[in-house]
């Protein structure tokens, strides 16, 4: 579709603007048409509306016209395509541009759409008798070599396409045979992977079924441990350990730590003075311990 861009002033006066059209156009012409007033761009109200109205020449004595509206409306640009009513007589068609609103006509102006005759009308009658012969056979010469050189390019292509497809098996066959080596090696895996998950859930199993008891051995005893499939217990004796050594510790301040040796002696450890803390009576065999108040 070509786009015609008219500047077209709202103020009254000067020469009219001409438009021009070919016969018979429609729908492949737009005509964006640029308003001022004056100097100043003349920007279209919101809610009005653009008409375009025109009066064809007349045909037989007979006056027709049109009027349509403008295909969109932005600030003071209006945009109407050629319609073929707009263009069915060839001449001046005398045009108008009108902004109204429901209630008044706001603003108008006039320009002229020139319609250029077309070399064949729609209603002129072919002639299919008046070509000479001659020029009959070479239009069909020309035709019948066009057809040949298509035919041709037609088979080359057919043969570049079969060429293509024959390098495409081949490699298709290469690709087959190693899709049944990688094939072959996956069911491998896969065959290894089950039995690894076989043999995983097998000791799971045991392994929930597992149950342990301990014995406790005398001591100097070796350890033992046994396991009974049947049942699924293992059995482990312990045998008791050496008593220890009794350790020494140091207290802190205002505390006191006692042990016996291996003699059987009582022995007391204090960082403060312990000689008048502890009483002995030899008779009852008792050790006391003396608080602040002497009890």
């Amino acid at each position: 579709m070509t786009t015609q861009i008219i500047r077209l002033n709202m103020i009254p006066g000067g020469v009219m603007p001409v438009v021009y059209a070919s016969q018979y156009d429609n729908q492949t012409n737009a005509l964006t048409f640029e308003l001022y007033n004056g100097d100043e761009p003349f920007t279209v109200p919101s809610g009005a509306a653009v008409l375009i109205n025109g009066t064809k020449p007349p045909v037989d004595g007979q006056l027709t016209g049109f009027s349509y509206s403008a295909t969109s409306v932005s600030g003071n640009r209006v945009v109407c395509n050629v319609t073929q009513q707009m263009t069915a007589v060839p001449g001046n068609v005398l045009c108008e541009l009108r902004v109204r609103t429901a209630t008044q006509i706001i603003g108008s102006v006039n320009f002229v759409l020139m319609v250029e005759r077309s070399a064949l009308n729609d209603d002129t009658v072919l002639s299919e008798t008046q070509i000479p012969l001659i020029e009959q056979a070479i239009d069909i010469a020309a035709n019948l070599a066009d057809y040949i050189d298509t035919a041709v390019q037609s088979a080359e292509t057919a043969t570049d396409a079969a060429e293509t497809a024959t390098a495409a098996a081949q490699r298709s066959e290469v690709i087959n045979t190693n899709v049944e080596g990688i094939y072959g090696q996956l069911t491998a895996a896969t065959a290894a992977a089950n039995a690894a998950a076989e043999a995983a859930n097998t000791a799971a199993d045991t392994l929930e079924d597992l149950s342990a008891t301990a014995t406790t051995l005398a001591a100097g005893s070796s350890a033992t441990a046994s396991y009974n499939p049947s049942t699924g217990v293992m059995s482990f004796g312990i045998p008791k350990g050496d008593k220890g050594d009794s350790g020494i510790t140091t207290p802190l301040t205002g505390f006191f730590t006692m042990w016996v040796d291996s003699n059987g002696d009582l022995y007391a450890a204090s960082q403060t003075d312990l000689s008048d803390a502890f009483s002995y009576d030899s008779t009852t065999g008792n050790l006391y311990y003396m608080t602040e108040d002497g009890n």
